[in-house]
């Protein structure tokens, strides 16, 4: 009596090996999509600093990245003047123009709800405001102030990406 031998089962074994090698790969990989973490893991750097600003007190609200018009923006709704950058009476050389991204450097807003009299944060615009919420705009690379907004009421589109939970507690 004869065997009855499969010859294509080296090739079933590799396939599958190569599948689940690949399902591995996938699972492993960096993931494309918007997620609750995106923006704090990337604003990681400043939380800190964000703290030490409002010298502990309130609780972390919101973490996002913005850029400087955004802010601007921000801080017009607020009533705050945003100074307009001069023109520079050197010309600029000729060159290569960078992307904007690469021009401005990378900031992120942290909005901390707490009560705050006037005087509490150092360098608010306006210097002489109280309020429930500090809105910082802070700059990640090499951690520093852009700008630090004190206010009762958050713009209305601030309000929707508010964290659902408390990071401070870690409550879900």
């Amino acid at each position: 009596m004869t065997t009855l031998r499969w010859p294509k089962a080296p090739a079933v074994a590799g396939l599958l090996i190569a599948i689940v090698i690949a399902l591995a790969a996938a699972c492993s990989g960096p993931r494309s999509g918007a997620s609750i973490t995106d923006d704090v893991s990337g604003c990681a750097a400043v939380l800190p600093l964000a703290r030490s600003i409002v010298h502990d007190q309130g609780t972390l609200t919101l973490i996002r990245r913005i850029s400087q018009t955004d802010a601007d923006a921000l801080a017009h709704q607020l009533g705050v003047i945003v100074p307009t950058a001069s023109p520079s009476p050197h010309p600029r050389p000729r060159g290569p123009r960078l992307p904007a991204r690469a021009r401005s450097p990378k900031t992120c807003l942290i909005v901390y709800q707490g009560n705050y009299p006037p005087g509490t944060i150092i360098g608010t615009s306006p210097p002489a405001v109280a309020g429930h919420y500090a809105l910082m705009v802070l700059r990640v690379r090499h951690p520093a102030i852009e700008r630090v907004l004190v206010t009762d009421r958050l713009p209305p589109h601030l309000n929707r990406h508010r964290l659902p939970f408390n990071l401070l507690n870690a409550t879900f």
